[in-house]
């Protein structure tokens, strides 16, 4: 027979690590919560604004109107100067680098008039956003 003692005990022990489980799903729902909030209201966003604008800003390099391109890459350098103040706690730096790096060739493109190289820079530029976007988004492969 089981003293009572044991039985107060083993119920102790079972509560504890009962707590500890609940706990520790609580705080995964918490981080799961915080990681779909910056998913939905900065990443996304974010990328939208880029892809919109990147494509055309590939037009106007197409139509070779430089002055526009060059007045509307310092928008996107502005806005990208704001969006990586926040997105260097929760993104891979690398990642950061990379978009910061391919944004100032493509500047240097456009001052330089290169229609062809700038454009493809464009294009890369949109694939590094979209690499962000496959790895940030809320999903049960980035989960686990």
């Amino acid at each position: 027979m089981v003293s009572s003692t044991k039985m107060i005990n083993l119920f102790f022990i079972r509560g504890s690590f009962m707590r500890m489980v609940i706990i520790s799903l609580c705080i995964l729902v918490a981080l799961l919560g915080l990681w779909g909030w910056f998913y939905y209201a900065s990443v996304e966003p974010t990328i939208n604004y880029y892809w919109d604008n990147l494509s055309s800003l590939s037009d106007i390099v197409g139509r070779e109107d430089w002055e526009t391109a060059k007045k509307n890459m310092d928008v996107y350098f502005d806005k990208w100067d704001e969006v990586k103040k926040l997105w260097i706690f929760f993104i891979n730096q690398r990642d950061i680098d990379n978009i910061n790096s391919s944004m100032q060739q493509l500047y240097t493109y456009l001052r330089n008039q290169d229609k062809i190289l700038a454009q493809a820079e464009l294009e890369h530029l949109m694939v590094l956003f979209y690499i962000i976007d496959e790895n940030e988004c809320l999903s049960l492969e980035n989960i686990f």
